[in-house]
């Protein structure tokens, strides 16, 4: 903005003015992109527990709890990652003591719970960038509900396997 003073252009100019767009649209574009790959880092994120614990699958519950921090101890411990390996043996030994079924669904039922509170924030935000006709907003709500509903179905699913 300096140098547009200094090359005589005044704040309400058109060059100003058209530069601001430009700038606007340029991080609408920048934080879509963003948008993406966050998305995408979650889905990688929340999909390598899956990976990890693929043997894990039919047991249900704390068990299946327990079979997927073993697993990641073991994997900790076979890249040499003391503190990981250290915490886990305490998740593990804390999950031993303190699991139940009943405790695993009270609290997926709780982040659930949670996660739709959010999302009916998003969708009122949503309602009013949409009548305000900010498709950057509206866009980025857009986003914001897929991804927390995603989340939602993920901790649906996990909360059928308890029975």
């Amino acid at each position: 903005m300096v140098e547009l003073l200094f090359l005589g252009f005044s704040t309400g100019s058109l060059a100003l003015q058209t530069m601001r767009k430009t700038m606007t649209k340029n991080i609408t574009a920048l934080s879509s992109v963003l948008t993406i790959a966050l998305t995408g880092l979650f889905l990688f994120t929340t999909a390598t527990p899956v990976i990890a614990s693929s043997n894990c699958e039919p047991l249900k519950g704390c068990e299946r709890k327990f079979c997927e921090i073993e697993r990641q101890l073991k994997i900790s411990k076979e890249k040499g990652n003391e503190r990981k390996t250290d915490g886990l043996r305490i998740s593990l030994n804390n999950a031993k003591k303190n699991c139940t079924n009943k405790g695993l669904k009270d609290d997926l039922v709780e982040e659930i719970s949670s996660i739709n509170e959010e999302v009916a924030e998003y969708e009122t935000d949503l309602k009013e960038a949409e009548k305000h006709r900010k498709t950057d907003k509206t866009r980025k709500y857009q986003n914001k509900i897929e991804e927390e509903k995603s989340k939602i179905k993920f901790l649906e699913d996990e909360l059928s396997r308890i029975d």
